[in-house]
């Protein structure tokens, strides 16, 4: 059975790093879903084409060490299919500090209503 800790299920807006200290030593599971539902600045929905394509980027990493990579720009997400995600499974003890970092080479993705995204950290299997 596993037990949500820390990030479990809060929706981040924008791009940031988003970091967990481990008090339980154990297997985690860490689990990133970003979207860009909007464009820049406005409410519509994932069919309006943003006028600078997205370079959204993903990286989880483990006491600074990258665990894993998704996104970027040569497979940023597009208006059609505005998801991007990342999941791993980590081995941690006491200490380890479980990061994630949304970043982006374009600026549209720094826009308010620009990338929204789930975050959701499980202790055990």
């Amino acid at each position: 059975m596993a037990n949500s800790l820390g990030l479990n299920s809060n929706a981040v807006a924008g791009l940031g790093t988003f970091a967990y200290t481990v008090v339980t030593p154990g297997m985690y599971s860490l689990n990133v879903q970003s979207t860009l539902p909007y464009e820049s600045g406005t409410y519509n929905d994932s069919s309006v084409v943003p006028s600078v394509a997205s370079a959204l980027q993903i990286v989880i990493k483990q006491n600074a060490s990258t665990l894993v990579t998704v996104g970027g720009a040569a497979t940023n997400p597009t208006p059609t299919q505005p998801s991007l995600s990342a999941g791993f499974k980590i081995q941690a003890v006491a200490g380890d500090v479980l990061s994630v970092v949304l970043s982006s080479a374009n600026a549209i993705d720094n826009q308010p209503n620009s990338v929204k995204s789930n975050i959701n950290l499980f202790l055990g299997e």
